[in-house]
């Protein structure tokens, strides 16, 4: 069965509707189509959820179109798996002394063995969900990497071909008490008076998800801990 994205996203209806919802605040484009998200431990010895699914229902490449002057896309949806847990570490270094230069980045992912066994979980997860009854009347077939993707090596060459970072990028700057973090408990810069730190590059290790609410606490006390020490300086 279709879903309503295909045919909304015509040019014709989909320019209307953008007009409506800015003046309505209601309207088809004023939603996206996804929302549905699950957190799952890859296997039970997991002491937190190491994988997400991000769930889109919609082709994850879309348009605007119009026959004949642009064809439209093909009906579908798609399931993204995120591991966000990953063990695999980078680093972020100094190309120069020269402070506008480009750092230069080695994210090394995919490292750990156990981030590739929670991505091929993740993904056969999300092949068995979109298998079930429940979800029948809306696949006639699966098209991308399809059903023949199905021994560790097929689906490792899949990820390999696929994979992107998503989102949250965090922890380039940790906190910590040893000498070899960038920031300390109260978010000061080592070695630089008057400078701190307050967003996801504090973070010493990942959250299990999204980062926005852990960040707004970040700066929730950040704020505290900058007006305790103006207070002590007037009062001092």
């Amino acid at each position: 069965q279709p879903g309503p994205f295909l045919k909304m996203m015509r040019a014709d209806r989909i320019g209307l509707d953008f007009v409506r919802t800015y003046l309505t605040g209601k309207g088809f484009s004023g939603d996206v189509p996804g929302g549905v998200v699950a957190f799952l431990k890859s296997d039970t010895s997991r002491p937190l959820p190491d994988v997400q699914l991000l769930f889109t229902a919609a082709p994850l490449g879309a348009w605007p179109y119009m026959s004949p002057f642009k064809a439209p896309f093909a009906d579908g949806f798609a399931t993204r798996i995120v591991a966000v847990q990953p063990e695999s570490r980078g680093s972020v270094k100094l190309a120069s002394s020269d402070p506008v230069a480009a750092p230069l980045i080695h994210q090394n992912f995919l490292s750990s063995q156990r981030d590739w066994q929670s991505l091929r979980a993740g993904f056969r997860v999300a092949r068995n969900l979109a298998s079930q009854p429940s979800m029948t009347p809306f696949v006639g077939a699966e098209f991308f990497p399809g059903p023949k993707c199905e021994s560790d090596e097929e689906i490792d060459e899949h990820i390999r071909k696929t994979s992107i970072t998503v989102h949250h990028p965090a922890g380039t700057c940790r906190m910590g008490v040893d000498a070899e973090s960038v920031v300390d408990p109260e978010l000061r810069v080592r070695g630089i008076a008057g400078l701190r730190v307050v967003d996801a590059s504090v973070m010493p290790d990942l959250v299990c998800g999204n980062i926005n609410a852990a960040v707004i606490m970040i700066a929730e006390k950040a704020a505290d801990l900058i007006r305790s020490r103006a207070q002590q300086s007037v009062a001092a």
